[in-house]
């Protein structure tokens, strides 16, 4: 190209094609090419664009909102039953406590007996080396 001289700019070639491989565009658009699309009828195309976008953001704020809540529910159960089973545990501890202490006072009262007749034997033993 000489210079000075002005360039001519075209029209990229695939752009009389485009309009047609819009799968968003209604029918009626899609037959006219977009030099024939009026103001409206962007403004309506933008507009369902948009609401179709908020839809999709509402419906994924939804689930976001419906997982966040069965998490919570299960982190929930969880927690009680954690705290069942602390709780199972702690009463457990307590019974054998009970049990071995009043394992421990039958034990203490087998052997009173058996003491107190030691310790007669033992009095009895001291008392003939005293009095020979």
């Amino acid at each position: 190209m000489p210079v000075g001289e002005a360039q001519r700019r075209t029209p990229p070639p695939a752009f009389g094609a485009w309009y047609r491989a819009r799968s968003h565009l209604s029918s009626q658009y899609r037959s006219r090419a977009p030099s024939h699309l009026s103001v409206l009828a962007v403004a309506e195309l933008l507009n369902r664009l948009v609401d179709h976008q908020h839809g999709d953001m509402k419906e994924r704020e939804q689930q976001l909102k419906a997982e966040a809540s069965q998490r919570e529910k299960q982190l929930k159960a969880e927690a009680s039953q954690r705290e069942q089973q602390a709780v199972q545990r702690e009463w457990e501890t307590k019974a054998e406590a009970v049990q071995r202490e009043q394992a421990a006072k039958a034990e203490t009262k087998a052997e009173a007996p058996q003491r107190e007749k030691q310790a007669r034997l033992d009095r009895a033993e001291r008392e003939r080396e005293r009095n020979p």
